[in-house]
């Protein structure tokens, strides 16, 4: 009786929230993806190798997320729109955090802004406008799990800037920003500025983000972010990529340039570094449900000469419908003495100076 009367005054408040959000036109929307992995070698606190894994696992292609999204029709073409998304995992229901810390409720973006023909101004946390750009360049689309997503979250957050992520989640959300976005037929621009406000004062966390990419018979992508620290850490990061649509084939490539300094001055026994990653890769759209990846990934850092790795990525789409999609990838890793994440596509997850390999099969839902 209890439980019947939670589930009536639950449906009743989102009956009451539906019907006065109908003049505002919100979204709720979300995304469950979940499977099982098998990884061949597993990484233990030391990365040394402590025996295979099989897991359920979040996030095999895309992100475990909720959010709410609207607009608000202002007259002559202005809208008002908002932003709320948070990360979940749906391994275990619970909140995703970084670690073992906990994350901001709306960990991937609560903004609000004004949009029209001239593009979308957005203030709060929100999605790094260089990422964005790059979508259509990296080899895997920046699939939540092995791809150059990782590299590009590990070559970014400087040790000073606000360890628990909150003010920047390794520059894929960055909080305290201010961004522009627009599109002029084939091109499509995109910057920010965010403010800092770490926990170490003013500067900590500041971010400069500038991107750009053309869409025509083939793709161009070209991005700059760099993230400082505190008190002088810093973090720059350049990215170039390119893709070629040719019959039922698509090919990318995409090349990343970051370096980072003065860490020594915020975390005891940490280096400088300057890392350069590669993906190459093709999309086979074999028939309209199945899509085939095969992509290859390189990443040296030039300051640690056992700093390297080599992944080979092996997938395979199939989307049931619009909104369900079964998936099964295997990758292969091959990390040097002293590879770290800002090198590899698999975060740590297997360990340095071994050849590892990953099999993972899962579905994800989009509501």
């Amino acid at each position: 009786m209890i439980k019947n009367t939670k589930l009536c005054a639950i449906a009743a408040a989102v009956s009451a929230f539906a019907g006065a959000a109908s003049a505002q036109n919100v979204t709720l929307f979300g995304r469950i993806d979940a499977g099982v992995q098998y990884s061949s070698k597993v990484a233990g606190p030391d990365g040394d190798d402590i025996g295979h894994r099989t897991e359920v696992n979040n996030g095999g292609i895309l992100p475990s997320i909720w959010g709410l999204k609207g607009s608000e029709d202002l007259g002559g073409g202005l809208k008002a729109v908002f932003n709320l998304e948070a990360d979940f995992d749906s391994s275990t229901g619970g909140h995703r955090g970084l670690g073992n810390i906990s994350q901001p409720v709306f960990s991937r973006q609560a903004n609000v802004g004004l949009s029209s023909d001239w593009g979308t101004l957005l203030i709060g946390r929100q999605y790094s406008p260089a990422l964005l750009q790059e979508l259509g360049t990296d080899p895997r689309g920046y699939k939540e799990s092995f791809s150059m997503l990782l590299p590009y979250a590990a070559n970014q957050l400087p040790p000073g800037n606000d360890l628990s992520g909150q003010n920047n989640g390794g520059a894929i959300f960055t909080s305290n920003l201010v961004s522009y976005t627009g599109k002029f037929g084939p091109f499509s621009v995109g910057a920010g500025f965010g403010l800092g406000e770490g926990n170490a004062g003013q500067g900590d966390g500041r971010t400069y983000v500038l991107g750009g990419s053309y869409t025509g018979p083939f793709v161009v992508s070209a991005t700059y972010q760099k993230i400082e620290g505190a008190p002088d850490a810093q973090t720059e990061r350049f990215g170039l990529g390119f893709a070629l649509p040719w019959d039922i084939f698509t090919f990318k490539v995409l090349w990343s340039h970051a370096e980072g300094e003065d860490f020594a001055d915020v975390v005891a026994g940490a280096d400088d570094f300057e890392t350069d990653v590669i993906g190459v890769g093709a999309d086979l759209k074999w028939n309209p449900s199945n899509t085939a990846t095969i992509a290859f990934y390189y990443g040296e850092d030039k300051d640690e000469d056992e700093d390297k790795t080599k992944s080979l990525v092996l997938s395979n789409d199939y989307a049931i419908s619009k909104r369900t999609t079964l998936y099964a990838q295997y990758v292969f890793v091959d990390k040097d003495e002293q590879s770290t994440a800002r090198t590899g596509i698999d975060l740590g997850l297997t360990p340095q100076d071994e050849k590892s390999h990953i099999l993972g099969i899962g579905v994800k839902h989009d509501f």
